[in-house]
């Protein structure tokens, strides 16, 4: 079996809310969390989804029942420290293969995305798989993924390390391939490893995508994953953003567009 664990403990401060954390937001007329929910039990129908929950919390687990598996992050100190949180109800879980690690506030992530990483992951046989999107410039609609980490290559294509935008230098952040905070890891090989995250960054936060560079120095398979789509990477941060992503969910004739062309992804 595999695992989807939604990372939605942030409290949103850019969007204003007191009252509701920002993944409970509406967003083309339901919850922003919500359509990443119904896009992970499409993908990942063998079991429920994990959500993380922080600052107001108790909207999540009401809105959601027992259709999900809500886990509280008591202190905000990072994506790492959000899918730790997770590790009790996992790590002597050997029937759980693959874990699929989402960010709560991206609702144009698709179905067929997830199991397109999930795929690829299981058939390559790897330790870890993200998901990243390649932009031609940053401008329009890619001016939102500006402050996304970048995927560092070697020189034979293969991935160097992700650095956080904060912690970029200015040739880093001219680079075109971000992180989509779309990961899929090995079960076991996560909640091994997951304690070892340390936080000497910028934001003294622990980030998930440290466990890349472990991987690497252990001589794992990696794999990353380029997006034919790149909104699906978009995040909802402020009340421009939210605005963008709901035009481009209902469209101007007001349905919602199909995703069946987002289905395939392929490996850059």
């Amino acid at each position: 079996m595999n695992q989807v664990i939604i990372m939605a403990g942030g409290k949103g401060t850019r969007m204003n809310m007191t009252d509701k954390p920002k993944t409970m937001i509406p967003v083309a007329g339901k919850p922003i969390v919500e359509h990443i929910v119904e896009a992970a039990e499409r993908a990942v129908p063998e079991t429920k989804p994990v959500i993380i929950i922080g600052f107001q919390g108790h909207t999540i687990v009401d809105h959601f029942g027992d259709r999900a598996v809500c886990v509280e992050q008591k202190e905000q100190l990072g994506t790492g420290h959000a899918v730790s949180c997770a590790a009790h109800l996992f790590r002597e879980r050997s029937d759980i293969g693959h874990v699929v690690v989402l960010a709560g506030d991206q609702p144009l992530v698709s179905a067929g995305t997830i199991h397109s990483i999930l795929s690829h992951h299981e058939n390559g046989g790897e330790t870890v798989t993200l998901g990243t999107v390649v932009v031609p410039d940053y401008t329009g609609i890619n001016e939102h993924l500006l402050h996304y980490g970048r995927i560092v290559r070697k020189e034979d294509g293969s991935v160097e390390r992700i650095v956080e935008y904060k912690d970029a230098t200015e040739e880093e952040r001219s680079i075109r391939e971000v992180n989509t905070s779309i990961y899929c890891f090995d079960s076991a090989w996560l909640w091994e490893h997951i304690d070892r995250l340390g936080s000497d960054n910028a934001s003294k936060e622990f980030y998930i995508t440290d466990l890349i560079a472990m991987a690497m120095a252990e001589g794992r398979n990696l794999a990353a994953v380029s997006l034919p789509d790149p909104v699906e990477g978009l995040n909802v941060n402020t009340p421009d953003q939210l605005r963008a992503i709901e035009e481009i969910i209902v469209g101007t004739s007001g349905n919602i567009p199909s995703t069946s062309h987002l289905t395939h992804a392929y490996v850059s």
